[in-house]
């Protein structure tokens, strides 16, 4: 036959309760109006696009506080400027494919302090890449040089002449 088990009394800590600022000194990083505080220390490693052919400058992943890995963030360069795209996971619903976000900041001040990080990132890579090779940028504008308006006009192509008919026999 089943016996029934004995309760067992657990003291549970009493929820956190929301404090008003002013009202009681306290030390955590969370009350606090700097976001800088409350922000965990982020690295970030930037992935650049060696010929990008799209918007699509570069990829990055974020290691938040020693602890989180996340990967897929993507730099794109837009008529306003550079932005950050957040990962997210992409499926198909009754034909129709739709995203949602895998990760993303709850508050517009830690948005603006992740996004900025990897956009300063972004920019230590792209000149630390100008330095190490700064005669891919003048071949590349050489090429392009090259490659705009002709030093000469456009001459017409010859009229084919008798010669240059194919031959056909039967």
């Amino acid at each position: 036959m089943a016996t029934r088990k004995e309760t067992i009394g657990i003291e549970y800590d009493d929820p956190q309760r929301e404090v008003s600022l002013g009202t009681m000194e306290s030390n955590s990083p969370y009350e606090s109006q700097n976001p800088s505080d409350w922000v965990p220390p982020m690295t970030v490693r930037v992935y650049p696009i060696q010929n990008p052919r799209s918007k699509l400058l570069a990829t990055a992943s974020v290691n938040i506080a020693k602890s989180f890995a996340v990967q897929g963030f993507r730099v794109y360069d837009s008529k306003n400027g550079l932005f950050v795209k957040e990962p997210e996971r992409r499926y198909v619903k009754n034909g129709t494919e739709l995203t949602d976000s895998v990760f993303f900041p709850i508050t517009k001040e830690a948005r603006d302090i992740l996004h900025g990080q990897i956009l300063s990132s972004y920019e230590l890579v792209m000149e630390q890449q100008e330095r190490q090779h700064p005669q891919q940028k003048d071949e590349l504008e050489e090429l392009l040089e090259d490659d705009l308006p002709f030093d000469t006009a456009y001459q017409s192509a010859p009229l084919p002449t008798d010669e240059d008919a194919p031959v056909i026999t039967m």
